[in-house]
């Protein structure tokens, strides 16, 4: 019996066993109200805004199974070398600009001879 007195009075001041300590917000979506959970649970979202919704945790999902987050699709046989020069002309305009962020202005050099050299081609 002293025991039990003393651990009530000890514990008397704490809501934390009847109380979570803490609030869990789930996000939900505006238009169908299908949560994350809902998704991990049978793989389907509810409408078009969950697209929106959960837009970083779809990437993030997206990232874990393939390599890269963009589609980009197959190159045709027929078109194919005209579609590689314009996906490799855009894909050293992105490096180009990200050497300039970077301020690496040696890379952006060579990159800039390089785009200069495709553009007659891809154009």
């Amino acid at each position: 019996m002293l025991f039990d007195e003393l651990f009530n009075d000890f514990f008397d001041d704490f809501n934390f066993f009847t109380e979570p300590s803490y609030t869990k917000t789930v996000t939900k979506c505006p238009t169908c109200g299908r949560s994350w959970a809902d998704f991990q649970h049978n793989g389907r979202l509810g409408c078009s805004d969950c697209y929106k919704t959960f837009k970083p945790q779809i990437t993030q999902v997206i990232a874990q199974i393939h390599s890269n987050s963009q589609h980009t699709g197959k190159i045709p046989s027929k078109s194919g070398e005209s579609l590689k020069k314009k996906r490799l002309y855009q894909d050293l305009k992105q490096q180009l600009s990200d050497a300039v962020k970077a301020e690496d202005y040696e890379k952006a050099a060579k990159l800039h001879k390089q785009i200069r050299e495709l553009e007659s081609e891809v154009k």
